[in-house]
């Protein structure tokens, strides 16, 4: 006399969720070989974000970064708003921002310069 195994309802269960899990495992990886190239965004590493200054500005002085926030906006704010009017800034660590109008007319311009204060190496380098 022959035997055969029945399964059981756990069994089924088992074989059949790992069946799904198989077939979704499947379809995440197709998925996440052909979602990044389509979403892949650029991170450039030599750029400074505004999170990056109040971090820095909050280590350096030993402020909260909400005060560091609040004051390091305002400053933004202000140099935005005179560049915008057509005002030249100087700040002696960085340099100096002007702006500068290319073309006429309708197809005008303003571009901004950005000359960068020499350090005391490079002064002696250029004497």
């Amino acid at each position: 006399m022959v035997t055969t195994a029945k399964k059981t309802t756990a069994t089924k269960k088992t074989t059949t969720a790992a069946a799904k899990a198989t077939a979704a495992s499947k379809v995440a990886v197709e998925t996440a070989t052909i979602a990044p190239a389509a979403e892949e965004k650029i991170i450039d590493p030599n750029m400074i974000k505004k999170k990056d200054i109040y971090d820095h500005v909050s280590v350096s002085t030993g402020l909260r970064k909400r005060d560091v926030r609040e004051a390091v906006d305002s400053l933004l704010e202000y140099f935005h708003k005179s560049l915008s009017s057509g005002k030249t800034l100087q700040v002696p660590p960085l340099g100096k921002i002007k702006p500068v109008e290319r073309g006429s007319g309708e197809n005008a311009k303003v571009h901004y310069k950005l000359t960068l204060k020499k350090t005391d190496d490079s002064e002696k380098k250029d004497a």
